[in-house]
């Protein structure tokens, strides 16, 4: 009996592991996470594990103070599973953060962020 009881208890703390890998989530981006980039990338894009639809997402940009950095909204691209920002102004050398949020089919909101590097 105790065997068992042990075995519900364990199988329960898979369940949410199981049920998070379930909502959409960032698969690729570039510029990448962590990445020195050596100029003032164009766009910020991203990928996600599911179709993304771009008038539910939204993609902004920070500086390293925290500061917003004005782009352009968040748009579809030709690739489904992938939204794009423009980047409409050069970006300076410097530690800039890229903040996300979408759906997935689900409707289930996630977000994220990640940093990447402008080069001298």
């Amino acid at each position: 009996m105790r065997s068992i009881h042990l075995a519900l208890a364990l199988a329960g703390l898979a369940l949410p592991a199981t049920a998070i890998a379930l909502h959409n989530h960032l698969i690729k981006s570039t510029p990448t996470s962590d990445e020195t980039v050596g100029r003032s990338p164009k766009e910020v894009r991203l990928w996600f594990a599911e179709k993304v639809q771009a008038q539910f997402s939204s993609i902004g940009l920070l500086a390293a103070d925290s500061s917003k950095i004005e782009i352009g909204k968040a748009h579809a691209t030709d690739d489904p599973l992938s939204i794009a920002a423009d980047v409409t102004k050069p970006l300076a050398a410097g530690k800039y953060t890229v903040v996300w949020r979408t759906a997935g089919d689900d409707g289930h909101a996630v977000r994220g962020r990640f940093a990447f590097t402008v080069g001298k």
